[in-house]
């Protein structure tokens, strides 16, 4: 299974221009799964209510979603995944969507959100764990990995590989990914974005980083601070059975099995 992540610096509240530079610099490139950041049409910095509505979507009639699968039925790609503002009867989520060259085939309401996002959006309850023809894939946005709860409730529908986009500056949600990974000896993409936006007047900075991990919690790719398209072949018979981990056990699905985790 070919995977990976576009790292990059989203154009602030622009969704066609973001739309055609992610086609530009991914069509010619071959996967099966492709990440991108979080709020990856728009930026994430939004000071007033106001401010995200014109960039609002319904999932049911959604501009990203059409121009995504258009794009992967022309190149013959997979799927790809990264969060945008949802409306639904009038309520506004953080909603990361996989789609393929068919449309959207799962979508995911971010759960954990950090109070900047709790003026504006509320927070999903369902954990969803897509069954593609390639394997199991999770999907997770940014702060969700700071809870381990979230991932275990993914990895006791047997997911795979985990879809993490993300928007942080902070040194610390780098160190967890792997975690999480070795945690539930599952792939893990993250992807994050680079650039600066103002936020209440304050010029911050995307930290970048974005990596995919392996059941082992080995990390076999990271972006540095730069803009970077990185794509990996994976072996999905890696998960449950890591190289160091099967050494202790060859079953850890029943292990898992063993607690029972609700939202």
């Amino acid at each position: 299974m070919r995977v990976g992540f576009f790292q990059y610096a989203v154009i602030w509240r622009d969704r066609q221009a973001n739309l055609d530079y992610i086609a530009a610099k991914i069509k010619k490139e071959t996967f099966d799964l492709l990440v991108l950041p979080e709020f990856f049409t728009t930026g994430y910095a939004m000071d007033t209510k106001e401010e995200i509505l014109p960039f609002v979507e319904d999932l049911r009639d959604s501009p990203t979603v059409d121009f995504l699968s258009n794009l992967l039925a022309e190149t013959g790609n997979g799927y790809i995944s990264g969060t945008i503002p949802e409306i639904d009867q009038g309520v506004l989520y953080n909603t990361s969507i996989l789609v393929g060259a068919q449309g959207l085939v799962a979508s995911y309401r971010k759960i954990h959100l950090p109070d900047y996002e709790k003026r504006f959006f509320q927070a999903g309850d369902t954990a969803v764990v897509f069954p593609s023809n390639h394997g199991n894939i999770g999907l997770t946005v940014c702060f969700d990995c700071w809870f381990p709860q979230h991932t275990s409730l993914l990895k006791l529908q047997a997911v795979d590989v985990i879809c993490h986009s993300a928007c942080f500056g902070g040194p610390v949600t780098p160190t967890i990914i792997p975690i999480r990974a070795l945690e539930n000896q599952c792939f893990y993409i993250s992807c994050n974005r680079i650039g600066e936006e103002y936020f209440d007047g304050e010029l911050e900075a995307y930290r970048g980083e974005s990596q995919l991990v392996n059941p082992d919690g080995e990390v076999l790719a990271k972006a540095a601070n730069q803009e970077a398209l990185i794509l990996v072949d994976i072996d999905l018979n890696e998960v449950n059975r890591p190289d160091f981990g099967r050494l202790i056990t060859k079953d850890f699905q029943s292990e898992h099995e063993k607690y029972n985790i609700q939202l």
